[in-house]
């Protein structure tokens, strides 16, 4: 299933943006948690007046060599990265015995790149989620407003390769990212897998770590055309 041009009034007159926004997550929600192992839930979040995909532990735990070895993700491009020791806030988050956070999935809507503060606002919390090891995964797929959030995030910390030349022709992307640490609290490196992309192109699959050594599939383009095909816009 191609991308579609959701600004288009061919497809936004059937089914704006944001509803479709927020069926897509709850089909990658569902998709997700048929493959995620014990112990580990995904569910839709409101946040940033957008809707997402947080993947939950109930507590860290080894999943064993045989969940490791089903899924191998691409190499990834390494970069090093630099994350303030300010965004080490969440311990009292899991000293309290919730759930914690392992894995956050955005897919982009207008009013996060619309505004030069909602997009500060988005890539303040992106930068947050990477400095506490939550691996994350950015989905944009509107070509309008045009700017790029994933290589204004890596303008935020520092990285030195990893960006998406910013090109008319490719101005969709989606992306994966993972930090590994290096003894130090503000610096690491960051692994990132990106897929720049066209309406008309097929979507990617990417990996999401929910531990260190484990990551699952997450397969954009089947959730996609399983909300394409509820709102009976398939062409």
């Amino acid at each position: 299933m191609p991308i579609l041009d959701h600004l288009n009034s061919e497809v936004s007159d059937i089914v704006p943006f944001e509803s479709f926004h927020s069926a897509w997550t709850t089909y990658i929600v569902e998709e997700l948690n048929e493959i995620l192992p014990e112990g580990f839930l995904a569910i839709p979040q409101t946040s940033i007046g957008a809707r997402e995909v947080d993947v939950r532990a109930d507590k860290l735990r080894d999943i064993g060599e045989k969940l490791q070895a089903q899924y191998q993700p691409q190499v990834p491009i390494v970069t090093r990265a630099e994350f303030p020791s300010e965004f080490e806030v969440f311990v009292d988050y899991i000293e309290r015995g919730r759930h914690i956070t392992v894995g956050a999935i955005e897919i982009v809507s207008r009013g996060n790149k619309d505004r030069p503060e909602e997009r500060d606002s988005f890539v303040s919390k992106c930068k947050n989620l990477i400095a506490k090891n939550v691996s994350l995964i950015i989905v944009d797929i509107l070509e309008t407003p045009a700017f790029n959030l994933h290589n204004q995030l890596l303008r935020a910390i520092k990285t030195t390769a990893g960006y998406i030349e910013e090109k008319p022709e490719k101005q969709l992307y989606c992306v994966a990212y993972r930090r590994s640490h290096h003894g130090e609290t503000n610096w690491g490196e960051v692994e990132i897998w990106h897929e720049t992309l066209r309406i008309g192109d097929t979507l990617p699959e990417l990996p999401l770590y929910i531990t260190s050594d484990f990551s699952v599939p997450v397969n954009l383009e089947k959730s996609y055309l399983r909300v394409c095909k509820v709102f009976r816009i398939l062409s």
